[in-house]
């Protein structure tokens, strides 16, 4: 049995790994200016910077799948409950109605990125407070909003696809 990965799930990791990284630097910026300056950070140059390269790919990709891990586990559990998205646990239902509705893979993988992108932003604001960075922490929040509301306009959609049949 031969398991691909799909390409919809590497770019939604990796993406979101960069974009998390990306934010940290800002929240970090200081650290991160020292890192760049760091006398240790200049004697690495052993050669193998494509080792050093495919590491930080790989830790980058981790970092996508976590943050998507968090989502489906933690956040996805607080948007049922807090009736946020109104969704039911009925697979089945979907599975066959998928079959009738192709709409419904797109509907579902977008869903699934904006809820990712919507954990990404939370954490990112948990951090931004903890280094007291209130601009940035402001900016995240807002655009944790704005997946929320992404998050509830797809899970609508499917759930009004799911119902209408």
């Amino acid at each position: 049995m031969e398991t691909k990965i799909p390409f919809y799930n590497i770019v939604n990791m990796f993406l979101t790994g960069f974009i998390f990284i990306g934010c940290c630097m800002f929240i970090y910026i200081s650290t991160f200016l020292d890192l760049l300056t760091a006398d240790y950070l200049q004697k690495i140059c052993i050669g193998p910077e494509s080792i050093i390269t495919i590491s930080f790919f790989a830790i980058i990709y981790e970092i996508g799948y976590i943050i998507n891990r968090i989502g489906s586990i933690v956040i996805e559990p607080l948007l049922k409950k807090t009736k946020i998205v109104p969704f039911d646990d009925d697979y089945k239902k979907f599975n066959d109605c998928k079959k009738q509705y192709p709409i419904l893979s797109t509907l579902s993988r977008e869903y699934a990125l904006s809820r990712t992108s919507l954990t990404l932003f939370l954490i990112t604001t948990v951090l931004a407070a903890f280094q007291k960075q209130w601009m940035l922490l402001l900016v995240f929040l807002v655009i944790a909003l704005l997946f929320i509301f992404s998050c509830r306009k797809h899970a609508k959609k499917i759930v009004d696809i799911i119902r209408s049949v």
